[in-house]
């Protein structure tokens, strides 16, 4: 679970349904930056710190992201993850996703490669892993299959960038399938409506969206919820979700070119 909001909070998880259809947009080289906070009764500190690029390469777009504990945190829960991602710039489909994870000894390496055929998607998996420093590595291969717009986690944040909020109705639901290095889930995303942010003693109106992940039928997260500018950037300013103890939000510190 805690990794699922980390990701979430680096990469908001949408598809946009026909209802919803995503417009034409171009998007710009940009770097963003946020931090972790974690929260638990009176504890409320930033625990890590996140940032996200984005580079425009001809066809493609290339992004990646990059979150790391702040160092009080270190004694708690050691954590280093990147996740990288290729997607078209016509249709915001993934082409390859690779996400890399050091956890308290522990490493991991996703590597996917898709491809679709007309609405079917598919992406080819190696996953890499070591249980313990200095343990063996041990490696597993997959191949995912899913009907509709797939993305990875990274990929689903720029997708959403592009949605036509302004034309969706409050409690509509949006669904997504999204590969990871073993598995595929689906996200279920609701359209909260408007709420204004308060981000360094300012206050910025955003659209408010929840989302929950589910596998096989059965929700694997508690619903997270995230806020995004309404401005032409359509930034995701803050993500929230509940761990077994305490809260973890991650809020936007502003561009950093």
């Amino acid at each position: 679970m805690k990794s699922k909001i980390l990701t979430a909070a680096l990469g908001l998880l949408l598809f946009a349904d026909c209802a919803t259809a995503a417009n034409p947009i171009s998007l710009v080289d940009e770097t963003l930056t946020y931090d972790v906070m974690y929260k638990w009764g009176f504890i409320n500190k930033v625990a890590g710190y996140a940032t996200m690029t984005l580079r425009n390469d001809g066809d493609l777009y290339q992004a990646a992201v990059f979150a790391e504990n702040a160092p009080w945190a270190n004694k708690i829960y050691m954590l280093r993850d990147t996740l990288y991602t290729t997607m078209t710039k016509n249709g915001f489909y993934p082409v390859s996703y690779t996400y890399i994870a050091h956890e308290n000894g522990k490493y991991k390496k996703d590597v996917l490669h898709f491809r679709h055929d007309g609405n079917t998607f598919y992406a080819d998996a190696v996953r890499y892993k070591r249980k313990a420093t200095g343990g063996p590595m041990t490696t597993s291969t997959i191949q995912l299959e899913a009907q509709g717009m797939t993305v990875d986690m990274l990929s689903s944040f720029f997708y959403l960038r592009t949605l036509d909020f302004d034309n969706m109705s409050v409690g509509q639901n949006v669904v997504v399938n999204i590969f990871s290095g073993s598995k595929k889930e689906k996200l279920k995303i609701t359209y909260k409506g408007k709420q204004d942010v308060s981000l360094n003693g300012r206050s910025f109106p955003a659209y408010y969206i929840n989302f929950t992940f589910t596998r096989k039928g059965v929700e694997s997260s508690q619903p997270i919820s995230g806020w995004i500018s309404m401005d032409g950037q359509r930034i995701p300013l803050k993500v929230e979700g509940s761990l077994p103890v305490g809260k973890v939000r991650a809020i936007y510190t502003g561009p950093n070119p």
